[in-house]
């Protein structure tokens, strides 16, 4: 074998050699995903349009929609613009609600986090469930998270209208006691 040949064979092992000891030591570390949980609070408005589906039911499709109110820090999400279409089904005579849909929140810089959300309750008492960050864009791209969240709306009156559909403004609250979400 050649000295040239010998020697670039020395240093490809050589190199093969180093790979192998950094990925047996945990190769390169990557940067700290940063952590956050933070209290969060939504004032929301929606034109939602609403089905009398039963003597005692409505289906409601709409989006909801205000600014996060964040407590605590950091204060990256609060006033962030949230928008979450969904529906809500409920049944006033079972006394059941179940709704689910997804949000899309736009920070002040731009930048968005997408979410999906599903809830279960009462009518007219509200719904909990989950909250789950599926995605984002920017410097929230690759973030994950997620929380348990409350979300309250009153549509018994709209049933006593006796209307089989229309539209209406409507308004409620939803709370995230801890929003965890971590960027990468």
């Amino acid at each position: 074998m050649p000295s040239s040949q010998r020697q670039r064979s020395v240093i490809e092992a050589v190199v093969f050699i180093l790979c192998i000891a950094t990925m047996a030591a945990g190769g390169a570390r990557p940067a700290h995903a940063e952590q956050h949980t933070v209290p969060a609070n939504l004032s929301w408005q929606a034109r939602v349009r609403v089905f009398v589906t039963g003597m005692q039911q409505a289906f409601l499709l709409g989006t909801f929609a205000g600014r996060l109110a964040v407590q605590g820090e950091p204060k990256t999400l609060d006033g962030a613009q949230i928008s979450c279409p969904g529906v809500v089904d409920s049944d006033y005579a079972a006394g059941t609600q179940k709704g689910e849909g997804r949000c899309i929140i736009t920070t002040g810089s731009g930048d968005r986090i997408f979410a999906r959300w599903n809830c279960a309750g009462v009518p007219d008492k509200g719904c909990t469930g989950r909250f789950v960050l599926t995605g984002g864009t920017g410097a929230f791209q690759g973030v994950t998270g997620a929380s348990d969240f409350a979300m309250q709306l009153l549509l018994s009156e709209i049933l006593q209208l006796n209307r089989q559909e229309a539209e209406y403004d409507l308004t409620g609250v939803a709370r995230w006691p801890a929003l965890t979400y971590g960027t990468p």
